[in-house]
């Protein structure tokens, strides 16, 4: 009989603030929900329990218990509510009055302990997601223990499935707990979705010191520096290419988690890639489907024009909208979208200074002829907020018709519409786990995107990219090989700059730094990296990037082509392998 998998997380399908999320939205459901469950922090002020029961999204929404967890005298009471999502799958939150409190997203700046941004942290209280991670890593194995003995868990065995730093410590808590006699066996496992770690001597908060030495965590390391050697198997990711960079690559070896490298390498670091975040639908008619099996991609284009068309309507009505609204900021003016031989350029994402690259792409716009792209931006602002955003409107007042950057989330329908209607979809990623490629093969775009993660595995890139050095250097080139062959159908674009082991070192350190946040007034994010030479390599390679994308856009039976070999690509990312990879690999069952 196979163990009862809980992912332990601090996000779920109700509470998502990144991929984290949409993973648990899917995994779970694909494993099977009577042999699946969930544990996870209440973050009350994101997750509205009433709005669940009242919207029907989901089947149930009921408190279970209350429990007490006891730490240096102080008995912290939690509830532990119970919430069955419509495909019967039951998540266990864990609520408690004094933590999980935050107003919106609970890890801002994963990388600044001290980021003045965040009202969550404080200089007396210090960081207090480290304060929410510990708690609830101690408060697990008590719900554990506590769920077993009111009968809601009937496993005998149960893997503790622990997603990133912020539940890794439920590791160190689950072997100082006693819990329940019925469960004979309980292993934890660790998946890292990002290169992220939490040094616990740079807290100063008094919770983290009691909550830290109530684990019996040494302060002078970091949590995964701890945990990783008490897992009982090896650490996973989220895609093959992105294990590979873990122990491979500067970035990570020298900047992120250089302390992780003797760990990685003695527990054993497994590439586990996510499925598709979407349903497979194909994104034209069937008659475009049937006529572009057999070779004729007329009718894709023909409705990617139409959708384009559609898109241009969508586009001014909104844009009049939030003009006449006056409430909603926006930068530039009205988009002209009337060139057919014009492509639409869509990038998206959550600003992170230190991941999402959006800097990158901007730079490499500016050095793009004028009129031979359209750019559409539709960016959350991340710790930094719109005033770490001022680069994309001082673009979107230099192109006007060009540019337009919307600095908020869309309304659904508009969002759809420039899925549909854009031609390309741009990640300019410093690093990307996964990525989001899959995304515009459901939408119908080809990708261009840096080398970097998962985003190499899933773009299979144009031949002219793997002749072109200023596109995708010899490094670049040699990764693309590990997972494509040369006749394999083009679905996009990698650029990968080329630079020296020391310029790399340097130029890491410096972006990730980050030092024009500390400057007061607060500086420019590209002003800065303008003088960091691997970070003018990238927007180079960026920049020709694109320019082969306006190129190849010329050639629209070739473009369509793409559209369908995107497509295509999706079958080789699925659940139901990750899941058998997790059962093999990690778990070893």
């Amino acid at each position: 009989m196979k163990p009862m998998i809980i992912f332990v997380t601090f996000e779920t399908e109700y509470s998502s603030y990144g991929g984290l999320g949409a993973v648990m939205k899917l995994l779970p459901k694909e494993m099977g929900e009577k042999q699946c469950a969930i544990l996870s922090p209440l973050f009350k002020k994101w997750t509205n329990l009433e709005q669940l029961n009242r919207e029907k999204k989901a089947k149930k929404v009921s408190s279970l218990f209350t429990f007490y967890v006891l730490v240096r005298g102080h008995a912290y009471p939690v509830e532990v509510i119970e919430v069955v999502n419509p495909n019967g799958l039951k998540i266990y939150f864990l609520s408690s009055d004094e933590f999980f409190n935050t107003p919106e997203n609970p890890y801002v700046n994963p990388c600044n302990p001290n980021s003045p941004l965040d009202p969550y942290r404080n200089p007396i209280n210090g960081e207090k997601l480290a304060e929410d991670s510990l708690f609830f890593s101690i408060a697990v194995p008590i719900a554990l223990t506590e769920l077993c003995k009111e009968g809601f868990i009937k496993a005998k065995d149960v893997i503790l499935h622990l997603q990133d730093w912020e539940t890794a410590a439920v590791a160190q808590a689950v072997k100082r707990t006693h819990t329940h006699p019925a469960l004979h066996s309980i292993r934890c496992f660790l998946t890292i979705h990002n290169p992220y770690d939490k040094p616990l001597h740079q807290l100063n908060s008094p919770r983290v010191l009691d909550f830290s030495a109530h684990l019996g965590f040494e302060i002078y390391q970091s949590v995964l520096a701890q945990v990783i050697p008490l897992l009982d198997g090896p650490v996973s990711t989220v895609s093959a290419n992105f294990a590979h960079e873990l122990r491979n690559e500067v970035l990570y070896t020298q900047t992120f988690c250089p302390h992780l490298q003797k760990a990685f390498k003695r527990k054993g670091l497994v590439g586990v890639d996510n499925g598709i975040f979407g349903a497979p639908t194909f994104p034209f008619s069937e008659t475009a489907f049937q006529k572009a099996q057999s070779g004729d991609f007329s009718a894709i284009q023909s409705e990617k024009w139409a959708q384009r068309i559609q898109l241009a309507t969508v586009m001014r009505d909104y844009q009049q909208k939030l003009t006449e609204d006056g409430k909603t900021i926006t930068w530039g003016s009205e988009l002209d979208l009337s060139e057919p031989n014009v492509p639409i350029f869509f990038i998206l994402g959550r600003d992170d200074p230190r991941q999402k690259g959006f800097d990158v792409i901007v730079e490499a716009i500016h050095s793009l002829p004028r009129g031979a792209g359209r750019y559409i931006f539709t960016v959350m602002p991340g710790d930094e907020g719109l005033l770490g955003l001022k680069f994309m409107q001082h673009l979107a007042n230099e192109r006007p018709g060009e540019v337009c950057v919307f600095p908020f989330r869309l309304e659904k329908a508009v969002f759809g519409a420039l899925q549909q209607g854009s031609s390309y979809l741009v990640m300019g990623s410093l690093y990307e786990p996964f990525g989001a490629a899959n995304e515009g093969y459901l939408a119908g775009m080809p990708v261009v995107a840096r080398a970097t993660g998962g985003l190499v595995q899933q773009i299979a890139p144009h031949s002219d990219c793997m002749e072109d050095e200023e596109i995708l250097s010899l490094y670049g080139r040699q990764l693309v090989r590990q997972y494509h062959a040369a006749h394999d159908a083009p679905t996009g674009i990698l650029f990968r700059e080329q630079v020296s082991f020391a310029d790399e070192v340097e130029g890491w350190r410096d972006i990730v730094d980050c030092g024009y946040w500390e400057q007061n007034p607060k500086g420019d994010r590209i002003g800065q990296r303008k003088e960091i030479f691997l970070f003018q390599e990238m927007h180079k390679s960026a920049a020709a990037a694109l320019r082969l994308a306006i190129n190849l856009y010329q050639d629209q039976p070739q473009y369509a082509e793409m559209i369908f070999n995107g497509w295509n690509m999706l079958p080789k990312f699925t659940w139901g392998r990750a899941i058998e990879a997790y059962y093999r690999q990690v778990y070893h069952l």
